[in-house]
């Protein structure tokens, strides 16, 4: 059954993708963000009752973590993996941001862009959950319904001393040097969820991460950091001393959690001859609970620590 079902929805997603009258690009994204959210919520099994249940942030949850099965998250990732090469996603993936050649990264911001546009995003987290933050983490904010509202900076994809977001269709060349790019898939809030872009910042394409009911972030971190923004936030391993660490705790979804985060590692060598350098790329899943660079820890739910400069 669980086969069939997965069967027909990629038949749908193939229909939607030869349809050559859909012109709203913003009207097809959310009926495709919907689909993928009903598809989801059948696998994990929610009768219909549960689905109609009136949506309750402020009473604390009871509901036991659990794991997604293993066959769950491969259908997801298979699911999210047709988006990417169905019409749908080919249109927002050839939507350039600013300018045909923009390489748009965000950072956190702390107390102002000055003069780069600020992209807002509002993830709703696990209902009556336990997300907060500790520490300054500038303008990102927990509300008192444990969502998050992001807060980052658009500033062009550079070797930062950290992980910046990448929001363009990133594509690591060699003579970047050596860069890792984490995926870290949350999966959010499945009842009624809320997730939205509150200020697009002006990109009319998220690149490479996505913002639906589940949430991707591409993190992009450099081995050989060359520029220091002063006055925004990066993902980092926390300073040593006596202070508060700068840290968002999100409390992802209990139910069948299908959270996942992936690791490309790209290594650039050198070249003779004065040839460009070579390149190769090697990735892997992270572990259940595994620190990474001491910038985030991955697991049911996810600890992400902001360095500020």
């Amino acid at each position: 059954m669980k086969k069939i079902i997965f069967l027909c929805f990629c038949a749908l997603l193939a229909s939607c993708s030869s349809d050559e009258e859909l012109q709203d690009i913003s009207t097809n994204n959310e009926e495709l963000a919907n689909m993928i959210n009903d598809y989801e919520l059948v696998l994990k099994g929610y009768s219909l009752d549960e689905l109609k249940k009136e949506k309750d942030e402020s009473t604390p949850t009871t509901q036991e973590e659990t794991d997604a099965e293993p066959w769950l998250i491969d259908a997801l990732e298979k699911a999210s993996e047709e988006t990417k090469t169905s019409n749908f996603g080919k249109v927002r993936s050839e939507a350039k941001a600013y300018t045909s050649i923009a390489k748009i990264a965000g950072v956190f911001k702390i107390n102002s862009c000055g003069s780069y546009r600020e992209f807002v995003y509002h993830m709703d987290c696990e209902d009556g959950g336990d997300t907060k933050a500790i520490g300054d983490i500038g303008a990102t904010y927990v509300d008192g319904n444990g969502n998050v509202t992001f807060h980052f900076c658009l500033v062009p994809v550079g070797n930062y001393e950290g992980g910046a977001l990448l929001l363009h269709n990133y594509t690591w060349t060699p003579e970047e040097g050596d860069v890792d790019v984490v995926l870290r898939h949350h999966d959010n809030e499945d009842h009624n969820n809320k997730n939205h872009i509150v200020n697009n910042g002006g990109l009319t394409s998220t690149g490479i991460s996505r913002f639906d009911k589940n949430t991707e972030f591409y993190w992009r971190f450099s081995n050989n950091p060359t520029y220091t923004l002063t006055g925004f936030g990066v993902l980092s391993k926390p300073e040593q001393g006596p202070v508060l660490p700068h840290q968002l705790f999100i409390d992802d979804e209990n139910g069948k959690n299908a959270n996942t985060a992936t690791l490309w590692m790209h290594r650039a060598k050198k070249n003779t001859g004065g040839l460009p350098p070579i390149g190769t790329t090697t990735s892997r899943k992270l572990n259940t609970g595994e620190n990474y660079r001491g910038a985030m820890i991955v697991d049911r739910n996810t600890i992400y620590n902001i360095k500020i400069f």
